[in-house]
């Protein structure tokens, strides 16, 4: 990879892990309901991106695919989750996203594992199976699950968005946040209850968060994001999100006052150490780059 892509790469796992911290005490403390929070985020996103949805993609099924699975099934969940486990346990159970793309995008588009990532995987989950034992605990496995579901959820759009052709990352986007708001309004809608009196509670949390995360992360992160999976193997640039975990972590004990267990850093450590092992296989497409 280039040292200026990896530069955005740095940069952009930073804006995620401000993101999760932020949006970890939004709705754990502030008390928003996050299916709300998530759709509010994508409608201003969609309002700001509108004009890029024209011309209609062709075909536009596998767009709104991509866009439902990238956008409401992801953060539809991991917000879900975000209000029953730290952000730091949140950050490691998103990594199981790394595994889940190597494995969907052999799968679905051909790419070729190899023995190495075979290990790096088996590696990355025994880590999270640590990380994950809590016994007796059923909101912490709940929450977990979510995030597991939302890691997922981004595993198979980001092989879904390999395959879409001439779509830019920023009407990629577009279409993401248009996507998704409607059919959050609707589950929050359904399952959640006093939205707005919440909101009033706590607007300066609300709004703040809203803007950063619909316009610095939503619009301007994932967009930098999806233009780096174009332009690598998406098992590459997954991988190259090891440094959100790391940063969330941090953030989350200098803000949060987190405290993981010894379980969760032993955990933790096998994680990230399966998910280096997936980074140091070369992709075909950084030999290219460098020939």
């Amino acid at each position: 990879m280039r040292p200026l892509d990896f530069a955005a790469m740095v940069g952009i796992c930073l804006v995620w892990a401000v993101n999760a911290v932020a949006s970890r005490y939004v709705i754990a403390v502030a008390g928003i309901p996050p299916l709300f929070l998530s759709a509010a985020r994508f409608l201003l996103a969609a309002l700001v991106l509108a004009p890029l949805l024209w011309p209609l993609p062709r075909p536009l099924l596998p767009v709104i695919a991509t866009a439902l699975l990238m956008g409401a099934g992801h953060f539809g969940l991991l917000l879900c989750g975000y209000g029953l486990v730290d952000a730091s346990l949140a950050a490691i159970l998103l990594q199981t996203g790394i595994p889940m793309t190597a494995l969907f995008s052999a799968l679905i588009i051909g790419e070729r594992i190899g023995l190495q990532r075979m290990i790096g995987i088996a590696v990355a989950l025994c880590g999270v199976l640590i990380v994950l034992w809590r016994p007796g605990n059923i909101s912490m496995g709940a929450g977990a699950a979510l995030v597991v579901l939302a890691a997922a959820s981004l595993a198979l759009g980001s092989v879904f968005l390999k395959r879409t052709q001439g779509m830019s990352p920023l009407r990629t986007q577009a279409w993401t946040a248009t996507c998704s708001f409607p059919l959050l309004f609707l589950a929050s809608a359904r399952f959640e209850t006093q939205q707005l009196a919440q909101v009033a509670t706590n607007p300066t949390a609300f709004f703040g968060l809203l803007a950063f995360s619909a316009i610095i992360v939503t619009v301007i992160s994932h967009t930098a994001y999806y233009r780096l999976l174009k332009l690598y193997d998406v098992s590459m640039v997954s991988s190259l999100t090891l440094m959100f975990p790391l940063m969330t972590v941090f953030l989350g004990i200098l803000f949060l006052g987190e405290r993981p267990s010894t379980g969760f850093w032993f955990g933790s450590v096998l994680a990230l150490a399966g998910v280096a092992i997936l980074l140091r296989q070369r992709t075909r497409v950084e030999s290219a780059l460098q020939e």
